[in-house]
């Protein structure tokens, strides 16, 4: 459990200290990914790799676009690019948790 918290602190605070470059997006993604593999024969968690990927991969499209996916699966879509009727029911699902 402890190199999965040390894997993720790890690869979150260098996207964190990223500059705004294509190519520093690119070199962070390629080394996370490295690091992920290097770093799964250590860990028995099965979805490891990929939850990291997932992980990684939306990271990286949020620095090279600026939006995140709804969530890490395979259909997910960019939350800005919700409808109107789709945006008013999330909102409406969110003010009924915070109730």
């Amino acid at each position: 459990m402890s190199s999965e918290i040390e894997f993720f602190d790890d690869i979150f605070e260098n996207f964190v200290d990223l500059e705004e470059t294509f190519d520093d997006h690119d070199l962070w993604k390629s080394n996370s990914i490295l690091k992920l593999m290097k770093v799964s024969d250590t860990i028995k968690n099965e979805h490891f790799i990929a939850d990291g990927l997932k992980i990684i991969l939306n990271l990286y499209k949020f620095k090279e676009c600026g939006s995140l996916n709804d969530s890490y699966e395979s259909e997910s879509y960019p939350i800005d690019d919700l409808v109107e009727p789709d945006k008013e029911l999330l909102v409406s699902i969110l003010k009924a948790e915070t109730i």
